[in-house]
């Protein structure tokens, strides 16, 4: 309960900076991240494009997602992915949620997949997330996974539930996979990864740590939230055993509890998979 008021006060005192604070959107950035790791040729890679984090409903809004969904389609993906927090706080969101699925609609891609962020289950509206991306043709990959095809190479793209308010469930996401397919796993929370790589997973794809929101020079991030504060950005190779795994941590693309972000500007990652 204690815990719970100090936010509710520390995001109301930042709600009431937003109207001074231009929105750090207007320093996105588009990164390109290139990898191996399919097991067979092909004439174009497996283009990815990852966003997280967005926070509607903060100092995220309406427009800024309009932007958003312009330079992702611009990326021609074949996959979008969207690793959770979609809102801050669906209890709290003062619009008509159900404004935004024609919206994510007009994300072009063969394949589009989301999951749930520590924002996302820890409001009590999941249930309209889920129908809202149901109806926007988003697939929820909750504790599940399911194979898709780039070319003729199977590949296999999963994904928990959060992790910090509803636990994820690696076993349960892998159950569906029978071979040695390229495997991509969604899992919010970055941390997480010093689990998730003892298993027979190439790629992990997670935000949450916002890069750390306010980065300072010398010291780096000094405020990382639970299960971001090891791998808060960039581009990581995990080591177990023989195996390697590579992980990605998005800065994302809006703000919480502070809408400003220093030195570590909002972003949207291109994979190019060969």
């Amino acid at each position: 309960m204690l815990k719970h008021l100090m936010y509710s006060f520390i995001d109301r005192f930042g709600e009431s900076l937003i109207q001074y604070v231009r929105n750090p959107l207007h320093k996105l950035t588009i990164n390109t991240v290139k990898l191996n790791g399919l097991k067979e040729h092909h004439d174009t890679p497996l283009k990815i494009v990852h966003i997280s984090d967005l926070h509607i409903g903060f100092q995220f809004s309406y427009d800024d997602l309009i932007q958003v969904i312009q330079e992702v389609n611009d990326l021609k993906p074949h996959i979008v992915c969207i690793t959770g927090d979609m809102f801050d706080n669906l209890d709290r969101f003062k619009e008509n949620s159900a404004r935004y699925i024609p919206l994510l609609k007009t994300i072009r891609a063969k394949h589009k997949f989301f999951v749930y962020g520590n924002h996302d289950q820890r409001a009590h509206r999941t249930h309209d997330l889920e129908r809202m991306m149901h109806h926007a043709e988003i697939e929820v990959l909750n504790n599940y996974g399911k194979y898709i095809h780039f070319d003729d190479e199977a590949i296999y793209i999963c994904g928990t539930d959060d992790i910090i308010n509803s636990g994820g469930n690696i076993k349960q996401m892998l159950r569906n996979k029978d071979n040695s397919a390229y495997t991509i796993a969604l899992i919010h929370e970055p941390d997480f990864a010093r689990f998730t790589k003892r298993f027979d997973i190439d790629l992990q794809l997670s935000g949450h740590s916002h890069g750390g929101q306010i980065r300072l020079p010398i010291i780096g991030a000094p405020i990382r939230p639970m299960l971001g504060r090891k791998y808060y950005r960039g581009l990581y190779t995990l080591k177990y055993k023989r195996r390697k795994m590579k992980l990605y941590t998005s800065n994302g693309l809006g703000t919480t509890h502070f809408p400003f972000r220093i030195g570590a500007r909002p972003e949207i990652t291109l994979f190019e998979i060969k």
